[in-house]
């Protein structure tokens, strides 16, 4: 074989390895780090989040007033007090007054048609050294004899017991009375600040509660 053949025949196979080691080196590399891939859409039906502070951006953006009352207060000094107190921080202010039944306790008595039986009863309460009485002169419960007014119903209960082992028809009967009750109600921006503690401390079972608002004023 002539040089010049096996010239041509190296340069051949040089060719020949050079190629395969190109081809190879391709299919070996790794993607491109900028590639782009394709990410599938989310459902449409899929809650969208929300964040917290997007949650309490809502919740305090409403500047609706709110409404309040305070009571039942002790007369109508102190619902005016109450009002004048109120004053300086409400929108609207509205007293207003309720009436309400209000126990007083069981009343023990005896019975009587006329003044003459009931002035015998006591005399005969008096004979059996009982002298808590007195007789009822006046109204709807006229000659009627008291014998006892008591807060709790087991005590009068056993007072008719006692009177009636010494013989007399002794009755229990509840008590009740209708007394005046007095509130106030206010309107108020939800950024201020009532002093409805202090209104409560100075009224002793009067409370402090949110109400439907209204437009009345005083």
């Amino acid at each position: 074989m002539t040089p010049s053949r096996l010239q041509w025949l190296a340069v051949g196979l040089l060719t020949v390895n050079l190629v395969v080691w190109m081809t190879e080196l391709h299919q070996d590399a790794p993607p491109p780090v900028n590639a782009e891939r394709a990410v599938p859409a989310l459902p449409a039906d899929l809650p969208r989040l929300v964040l917290v502070t997007e949650t309490e951006r809502v919740t305090s953006s409403s500047d609706e007033s709110l409404c309040f009352t305070i009571g039942p207060l002790e007369g109508v000094d102190m619902q005016s007090n109450a009002v004048e107190r109120l004053r300086p921080f409400a929108e609207t202010i509205r007293p207003r007054q309720t009436e309400a039944d209000n126990d007083r306790g069981w009343w023990v008595y005896l019975p009587a048609n006329s003044r003459a039986e009931a002035s015998g009863l006591t005399r005969a309460l008096a004979d059996a050294g009982d002298m808590d009485f007195f007789i009822i002169t006046s109204g709807p419960m006229e000659n009627r004899v008291s014998v006892g007014l008591f807060q709790r119903n087991d005590n009068a209960q056993g007072r008719a017991s006692q009177l009636r082992s010494m013989g007399f028809d002794a009755r229990v009967e509840i008590q009740r009375e209708t007394i005046e009750q007095y509130w106030v109600d206010y309107r108020i921006d939800p950024e201020e600040r009532s002093p409805w503690r202090f209104i409560i401390r100075t009224s002793p079972g009067a409370t402090h509660r949110p109400i439907p608002c209204f437009d009345e004023t005083v």
